[in-house]
């Protein structure tokens, strides 16, 4: 088998586990191959799995084997499920959807997308859009990298943003961009859960014809000799600027 049938790292799967038991969500894995130590380590939650869950202890050896050029922390699950998500699903889940929506324009990099992802987790967003094309999409990487944040998100893959933008306007979101060309000024921006934030490529930023359907455009102060920041980092900034201001 390759790397790809397989989700790793002990955090993820822990997050995945934990996330099962707290809201019935179905479990993308039925088996897992374990060191000793990572076994040690995950006893306790692996415990509420006895005669769900096939569990094997593994050298790491073995698992670096089965899932060579990976750092799999001594953990390794057989996926039977992708976390991802289509049109259809999204349109289905647009019916109840709370906003902020995180929507990611050619995110490339899957180690980025996995960083974001986290990120995006960790401030409280729920529901994230990436493109079909010209994207990362989710690999054992960003599933690594993440670190168990999918567990917790509603990631969907969509085929047009720009005509996804149009429909979430129509549900009275408000869509926000960045650009070194934007204003400083926060302040007038829409509340959180009315929010659908966008952040571009690595390289080139927004497709202009998303940054034409923001109702806000936005600049994050920069202070040093640099101009532009890693789209990770400035995701976290710009999340953390819309989630925490004043009253």
């Amino acid at each position: 088998m390759s790397r790809q049938d397989y989700i790793y790292g002990r955090r993820n799967i822990r997050e995945i586990l934990e996330r099962h038991l707290e809201k019935g969500s179905e479990l993308s894995f039925q088996e897992i191959w374990l060191t000793s130590g990572a076994k040690k380590e995950l006893q306790e939650i692996l415990s509420e799995f006895e005669g769900k869950l096939l569990i094997k202890e593994a050298s790491p050896s073995k698992l670096d084997k089965m899932a060579p050029g990976v750092n799999h922390q001594g953990v390794l699950a057989l996926r039977i499920q992708l976390h991802s998500g289509d049109k259809k699903s999204f349109d289905s889940h647009l019916e109840n959807c709370k906003g902020p929506i995180l929507v990611l324009d050619r995110i490339q990099d899957p180690g980025n997308l996995g960083n974001i992802l986290r990120t995006a987790e960790c401030f409280g967003v729920e529901t994230v859009l990436i493109p079909e094309r010209d994207s990362s999409g989710i690999t054992p990487t960003v599933e690594k990298v993440a670190s168990g944040a999918l567990a917790y998100l509603n990631v969907f893959k969509v085929g047009n943003l720009a005509q996804i933008l149009e429909k979430l306007q129509k549900r009275n979101f408000w869509v926000v961009s960045t650009s070194d060309k934007g204003i400083e000024d926060w302040s007038k921006i829409p509340a959180w859960e009315e929010l659908v934030i966008l952040m571009g490529n690595e390289g080139e930023g927004l497709k202009k014809i998303l940054m034409e359907k923001s109702d806000f455009t936005v600049r994050i102060p920069l202070h040093g000799h640099i101009s532009s920041l890693n789209v990770t980092v400035a995701t976290g900034i710009v999340l953390d600027r819309l989630k925490n201001r004043p009253k």
